[in-house]
């Protein structure tokens, strides 16, 4: 006869919230310039002790989250359900898709949105462009929004004591805030050199009934190719069209499914 575990309150039992939270910690080790982790790797980026890590490996692999090889961990497909739960119950993704497509097209650059998930940027839809393709901007790519354009326009975004507490641990507080202040004043940015293969980057944000800001929509373009002044006159326009006509799109949904992080 089997016996049911106990729960045993917060913190407690077979499963506890600690260790949940370093289960998820083991899984963000992985990335595409780090697919195959030692035990050792995983212990040393997480600060986990060794026989931890190892514990949650072998615990992430019977669930089929990771794969071990003799020497490394891989993660495995099954991961991808835990980014498909998420974006299954999105409705803006789907909305903004053929937009983006449509901005992609005309400007023949890659086009994507994005939310603000604390401190980084994280992509919900891609469209790729003919001329500059960036091989890491995917579905699922997370960017420190302090350094990125469509981060400038959700940073923008925040209340004010939010933004503040968002600043204060990053290089340069001063110079962000003011560049953040430009950015509510003309309702776009601009990153020279994002770190999407050095190229620039426009965003401009999308709202939920003219209200609340949920995403930003961004395009990119050689920095060699147009230079600012062109950028703005012939690509922001689009841009800002692009956002508008998401908005408009969305308005007649109820909830988009995207809450401010």
């Amino acid at each position: 006869m089997t016996s049911t575990p106990v729960d045993e309150g917060p913190g407690h039992g077979p499963y506890s919230g600690q260790d949940v939270g370093s289960a998820f910690a083991v899984l963000q080790c992985f990335g595409p310039d780090r697919p195959a982790l030692t035990t050792a790797a995983v212990a040393h980026r997480t600060g986990l002790e060794r026989g931890t890590a190892r514990r949650l490996l072998r615990t992430l692999a019977d669930l089929g989250y990771v794969r071990h090889d003799g020497e490394t961990f891989r993660l495995t497909p099954r991961t991808l359900d835990l980014g498909y739960a998420y974006l299954s119950g999105l409705a803006l993704p789907e909305i903004a898709h053929p937009h983006l497509h449509d901005l992609a097209h005309e400007l023949n650059e890659t086009a994507s949105l994005s939310v603000l998930d604390r401190g980084d940027v994280v992509y919900l839809t891609v469209v790729p462009g003919h001329r500059h393709a960036p091989p890491t901007l995917t579905v699922g790519a997370r960017r420190p929004a302090h350094l990125s354009s469509a981060g400038h326009v959700l940073l923008a975004a925040l209340p004010g004591d939010e933004l503040d507490r968002q600043l204060a641990a990053l290089p340069g507080p001063a110079a962000l805030s003011a560049e953040i202040g430009q950015v509510r004043e003309r309702g776009w940015a601009m990153v020279d050199r994002d770190r999407d293969g050095g190229l620039r980057a426009i965003a401009a944000p999308v709202r939920h009934r003219r209200d609340r800001v949920v995403a930003a929509v961004t395009a990119s373009v050689h920095p060699d190719r147009l230079g600012p002044g062109l950028v703005e006159r012939d690509y922001v326009p689009e841009l800002l069209r692009t956002a508008w006509s998401i908005e408009a799109d969305a308005a007649k949904s109820p909830d988009p499914g995207i809450s401010r992080s």
